[in-house]
């Protein structure tokens, strides 16, 4: 199934039947699956349902608003769980996800020259690599600022909790500022062996009044019967999305592949305007998955490789959910024909006194205690287990009251190691793809902002404990100059190093804007000469005052000059 579609030089990836397809339309050129999307959708529906039965499983052990079942419509009651283990798990991962993606401060993305390729320019001008690497900064904090006021982060969260718990999830990025995640329930795909995606095609209904006025008449012509539809506010039509690779030379060369993006109605109409193709870093519509199935079309979710725990959290859970009832209910048993009344038991209030015996009167126990605690037990066990596994605080930290800082940071870093495929998979993965694609719409949004040029620059996303904290540069930097003035003293090393250029690259390292606080080497120059000029006037100054201090004497009243003439 995976290898259905195999892409061939000079084309895009066709479907079976392409000459069979008597409604294609002239034009087209690429834009085309040699049949209509929405037959191509339903072929490759196979499988998929297996893989969404299992997500909403998952999600009904989690977070059953993440993968509703079928039928669902907002504001319909979920069926819930007995805990919220689940769902504190997944929300802390994808937060914490979120957190390293977009750390607050931090680069989304280094920015990364690529040297070998500008390093004559750098041995002929030592100073381009700091200015380089200042350009680079500036270019990344002026893309961040932009995406910080889109729906981008809000839409990532959405993305990463489906990734956790189907497994699967669409990234659909078409306008900078309404980027969408979609569930595997709305859209197809087909991969090569290796895991890559050749198609991709989302399905979804949206209403005609939305759309533009030359889609709204190629909908009506498809659909005449929607005209009568009132109110005209209600219309639905089913608009289908398609992705596919172009391949253009050797499969192996990036250079060679792009995206082909349309939209077609649902009778497989191309949808004016909507054609479009991109480079292969700037895919408009990128199905991600999280543990890759290679051979299929369709990965695994992190939720299903613990679901061990997970059911056993939700039947403990339920079991003492159950037990809190049983030990809530409050029963009282009169001994039948004691001599203590019914009446006046019923009728007692604190402190009151009553004729009668005690041992008439009992009250019923469950007696499960023992029970209720062995799984009480089983329960915090399979807690913490996944607590560890989804990077819950709780699990990170030793339960006492002398718990050090490094501690935590120790069983930190052991946390990062752990679970460095997973970073590694969203990170290179998906990550990347959502952020080059952010960056090429920004592009295209503002003309001012440079295109990053291929081959001279590397976008490199931060993953890991790396990203909460300050970035491997600025402390290399830091220590480099700690160590060379310890070394050699302060004083030698400010001689070696190159004070701007340091500061620059520092600057740089830490995002910081240095225009008006880091001086320039022009600056320095001119001040350095003109400390020099005052320097030489003073000096000047010095060994002229003797001698006009000796001429100013010799004249003035009472001077040995004026003495002398008085004599004479």
């Amino acid at each position: 199934m995976a290898d259905s579609f195999q892409p061939t030089p000079g084309q895009g990836v066709a479907l079976d039947g392409e000459d069979d397809w008597e409604g294609e339309e002239e034009g087209r050129g690429h834009f085309t699956l040699g049949e209509p999307a929405a037959d191509a959708y339903q072929a490759l529906q196979v499988n998929r349902e297996s893989v969404n039965e299992m997500a909403r499983r998952m999600a009904e052990l989690t977070i059953p608003s993440v993968f509703p079942p079928i039928g669902y419509r907002t504001g319909d009651d979920l069926p819930g769980n007995n805990h919220s283990v689940g769902a504190q798990c997944v929300n802390t991962l994808a937060s914490k996800l979120l957190f390293m993606a977009f750390p607050p401060g931090q680069p989304i993305a280094k920015l990364e020259p690529v040297v070998a390729n500008i390093q004559e320019q750098i041995d002929q001008d030592p100073e381009l690599y700091a200015k380089v690497l200042l350009g680079l900064s500036q270019l990344e904090m002026m893309h961040r600022s932009r995406l910080q006021a889109t729906q981008l982060q809000p839409a990532y969260v959405t993305y990463l909790k489906l990734l956790l718990v189907a497994g699967n999830a669409l990234w659909k990025h078409v306008k900078l500022q309404t980027p969408t995640a979609h569930r595997s329930d709305c859209y197809v795909v087909s991969r090569d062996r290796t895991g890559h995606p050749l198609v991709t095609i989302h399905h979804e209904k949206v209403r005609v009044t939305t759309l533009p006025p030359d889609v709204q008449k190629a909908v009506y012509e498809d659909h005449p019967e929607l005209e009568k539809v009132k109110p005209e506010w209600s219309r639905e039509a089913e608009i289908y999305s398609v992705c596919m690779l172009r391949v253009d030379g050797d499969e192996d060369d990036e250079d060679g592949k792009s995206w082909l993006y349309w939209q077609e109605t649902a009778k497989g109409h191309l949808i004016e305007g909507t054609d479009v193709e991109t480079d292969y870093d700037d895919c408009p519509m990128w199905p991600g998955w999280l543990i890759p199935v290679f051979g299929d079309n369709w990965g695994r979710s992190y939720c299903e490789e613990y679901r061990g725990d997970l059911y056993t959290l939700e039947a403990n859970a339920s079991a003492l959910n159950d037990g809190a009832a049983l030990a809530a209910w409050a029963l009282t048993f009169v001994k039948p024909g004691a001599r203590t009344s019914v009446r006046q038991v019923q009728k007692a209030r604190n402190l009151d006194i009553l004729a009668g015996s005690a041992e008439d009167v009992t009250v019923f126990r469950s007696e499960k205690t023992a029970d209720l605690n062995f799984v009480a037990n089983t329960f915090n066990a399979a807690a913490r287990r996944v607590g560890a596994a989804f990077l819950l605080d709780s699990a990170s930290r030793r339960e006492g009251e002398r718990v050090t800082a490094e501690e935590v940071a120790r069983v930190g870093r052991e946390l990062d190691q752990g679970m460095g495929g997973l970073y590694t998979q969203i990170g290179h993965g998906d990550q990347r793809r959502i952020i080059m694609r952010a960056f090429r719409l920004h592009e295209e949004e503002n003309r001012k902002i440079p295109a990053l040029p291929k081959g001279v620059v590397d976008v490199n996303v931060v993953t890991g404990v790396d990203a909460m904290g300050q970035s491997s540069e600025q402390q290399n930097l830091v220590n480099f100059g700690k160590i060379l003035a310890e070394i050699v003293g302060p004083e030698a090393a400010a001689s070696i190093l190159s004070a701007g250029n340091f500061a620059t690259r520092l600057a740089a390292a830490f995002s910081v804007k240095p225009d008006g606080l880091v001086k320039t080497d022009e600056q320095q120059a001119q001040e350095q000469a003109k400390a020099q000029q005052q320097a030489m006037a003073q000096d000047l100054l010095g060994k002229a005052a003797g001698p006009v201090a000796g001429a100013l004497a010799q004249r003035l009243p009472g001077g040995p000059a004026q003495s002398q003439q008085q004599e004479t």
